[in-house]
């Protein structure tokens, strides 16, 4: 979880990142204007220098300069260095490296959510050390979070347990997630928002990155976040999910998230313009995404919450024109019978009520 008092200006570094598949922290952070805890100065991407952020992603003018060095960011006022991008491997790309020296040096605070921990890179952490600024691993787990799932979560009669689930990585979970936590909170002021991986911890959830979690822990882990989280007075839990139950090499993740999470209502998220697995080109045989319905029969399956409520589907439509995804939208409404929405073009209240309309009966 990452702890401040406030909300403290900070900069984006996406190099070479921003508008890819990779720059996914980065995109979701500009979309929602830094999230709980951030006023982003800038992003820094040379290749786009002088751009406004909005327009680089197609969602209108967000007034978040890209920039091209951290002395740029230094005088537009950051506190802190965001990595906003998640390279293959997780490791911190040699030309990223300079930028988070000249941030240390300048007296930036990093956080990183990548593999590699900055924190246990002996040159970076002396430095930071030296200048007196904090090197934030939000991937490191808090091992006092590492315990077996015990059906505890479950003794929370009370409250509502959304789970953001997918039907692939990168389907739109995050901005599912903070949207609906955006509206219930407004309905709710008992609600919070939990995240189980980087970008959401970012954007200011409580939670940890469960897939640095030991698998044995996954459930038990998030079980131990939702019965502290009820203890403190949410009653109505977005919870992020990860990739899909069916993924073929992340599921077990998946599978973690939904035991510890044991939700009494599921959104799924799903990209209706995907036939392949997102970013495993790499694999021996082509990774099909499977129809929503395919992940929702092992969703409600292997939920141990039996009564589980199917809230909604959210599309990201931003592939589409308006008439193709209006389409779109009302194909999946009429299969299946839920609330359908591109939470960025429609909003999400139908979801909203969807979840808020059978609260006495949810536990």
């Amino acid at each position: 979880m990452i702890y401040h008092q406030g909300r403290r200006k900070a900069a984006v570094l996406a190099e070479g990142a921003f508008g890819e598949e990779m720059g996914k922290t980065a995109h979701d952070l500009v979309i929602f204007n830094g999230g709980l805890l951030w006023d982003l100065v800038g992003v820094i991407d040379s290749r786009h220098s002088g751009r406004d952020a909005g327009e680089v992603l197609g969602i209108g003018r967000r007034e978040i300069p890209i920039i091209s060095s951290i002395d740029e960011a230094i005088r537009l006022g950051a506190e802190a260095l965001l990595i906003g991008a998640a390279p293959v491997g997780g490791k911190l790309p040699d030309a990223w490296r300079k930028f988070v020296i000249d941030a240390i040096k300048g007296g930036l605070d990093i956080y990183s959510g990548l593999h590699q921990f900055l924190s246990d890179d002996t040159y970076l952490a002396e430095l930071a050390s030296r200048h007196g600024v904090k090197l934030v691993d939000v991937r490191k787990p808090n091992k006092s979070y590492f315990r077996v799932w015990d059906g505890s979560v479950l003794m929370l009669k009370d409250m509502i347990r959304v789970l953001i689930a997918g039907t692939d990585c990168e389907a739109g979970k995050n901005i599912a997630t903070y949207t609906i936590y955006q509206e219930l909170s407004k309905a709710r002021n008992n609600a919070c928002m939990v995240g189980t991986g980087q970008t959401m911890l970012m954007l200011g959830a409580k939670g940890l990155v469960l897939d640095a979690v030991p698998s044995d822990f996954v459930a038990g882990a998030l079980e131990k976040v939702l019965i502290e989280l009820y203890d403190e007075g949410c009653r109505a839990a977005v919870i992020e999910g990860q990739a899909a139950i069916t993924h073929e090499a992340y599921g077990h993740v998946s599978l973690g998230i939904l035991r510890g999470a044991s939700p009494t209502h599921i959104v799924i998220a799903h990209d209706p313009t995907r036939v392949y697995r997102a970013s495993f080109h790499h694999a021996a045989k082509p990774l099909v995404v499977p129809p929503p319905e395919h992940e929702l029969l092992y969703l409600k399956a292997l939920n141990p919450y039996q009564n589980a409520k199917l809230a909604g589907i959210t599309l990201n439509t931003s592939k589409m024109s308006i008439q193709e995804a209006q389409k779109t939208i009302d194909h999946y409404k009429r299969v299946l019978q839920i609330p359908a929405v591109d939470p960025l073009r429609n909003g999400v209240n139908d979801i909203i009520k969807e979840i808020l309309g059978d609260k006495e009966s949810s536990n």
